[in-house]
């Protein structure tokens, strides 16, 4: 399908216009397998606030319960082989994302941080899973210190936006002690496991483990994502989580509000970008570049 997208800046506008598609077929997929989805972050604020993106944005974000998520993973192979692959970090390949990506195999949208990998550098989403919080104070907490450490050896890279210079000077000393490949995987794989092993009948809380600190320092009550509604984006309709306004204005305040002219502007820190031609051809020239990799 051709989507319309209401944006003065050409280059936004076709970027959005390859991640409606993604979103399209990420919709499409759920709910010919029954997986729950809803829009989160950004693409939740730009639904409410512009019925569709937030003009200058440059991804596109949703979660997931964490049951669903990975049962997303399980049907990966269910996907168009020439045109999508459901990627996540493992042993052999990490993407330095601590998520699900779902990629468009026929672009090219090459992160800085990720320059030096053999992976698939095209347009992508972002799948968030969505946990049960763990019960009680100690349990929380621990739950806290495993997120954080599966967040640093998992990406294995400085954070770009997040947490000020004195998280980035500990990041960085973490991965200066362990700095093995697969020692890093080790922390990070059982981490995941321990973090996310609670059921939903453990707490009334639910809590997002794989995204930024202030997200992490406040679980949500559980029926603000007890079901979702439905809204308009852009020429398509996307879920949202029921209690949309609650999760928006505990994460981001008032979220109706504009930011500064200063804050109004793509996050990626890319290298290179075509969105006609698959990554495949840049292999060498802007990505993988140094032979020994």
């Amino acid at each position: 399908m051709q989507h319309h997208i209401k944006d003065d800046s050409f280059h936004i506008a076709a970027l959005q216009e390859k991640m409606l598609e993604l979103l399209e077929e990420l919709i499409r997929f759920c709910e010919e397998n029954g997986l729950t989805y809803y829009a989160c972050g950004g693409t939740c604020i730009g639904a409410i606030r512009h019925d569709g993106f937030i003009p200058w944005d440059d991804d596109l974000d949703v979660f997931m319960p964490r049951a669903d998520y990975e049962k997303l993973w399980t049907l990966r192979d269910k996907f168009d082989k020439e045109r999508y692959k459901l990627c996540r970090s493992t042993l052999e390949k990490n993407y330095h994302h601590r998520v699900m990506q779902l990629v468009d195999l026929n672009t090219t949208f090459i992160n800085r941080r990720s320059v030096n990998e053999d992976i698939e550098h095209g347009v992508y989403i972002d799948i968030l899973p969505m946990d049960v919080c763990a019960p009680g104070g100690f349990g929380y907490f621990r739950q806290k210190v495993l997120s954080i450490l599966y967040s640093v050896y998992n990406v294995q890279c400085l954070p770009e936006f997040h947490g000020g210079k004195f998280f980035r000077l500990a990041v960085g000393f973490l991965l200066k002690v362990v700095s093995d490949k697969k020692k890093r995987y080790n922390i990070w794989s059982k981490c995941e496991k321990k973090m996310t092993r609670y059921q939903p009948d453990d707490s009334p809380r639910l809590v997002e483990l794989t995204a930024a600190l202030k997200e992490l320092r406040h679980p949500y009550p559980k029926e603000w994502f007890s079901s979702v509604i439905k809204h308009k984006f852009e020429d398509i309709e996307i879920n949202i989580p029921v209690g949309y306004d609650n999760y928006l204005r505990q994460v981001f305040g008032d979220y109706m509000a504009l930011p500064d002219l200063s804050e109004q502007r793509p996050r990626h820190n890319t290298v290179f970008v075509d969105l006609n031609n698959s990554y495949k051809k840049y292999k060498g020239i802007y990505y993988c570049v140094d032979k020994k990799v």
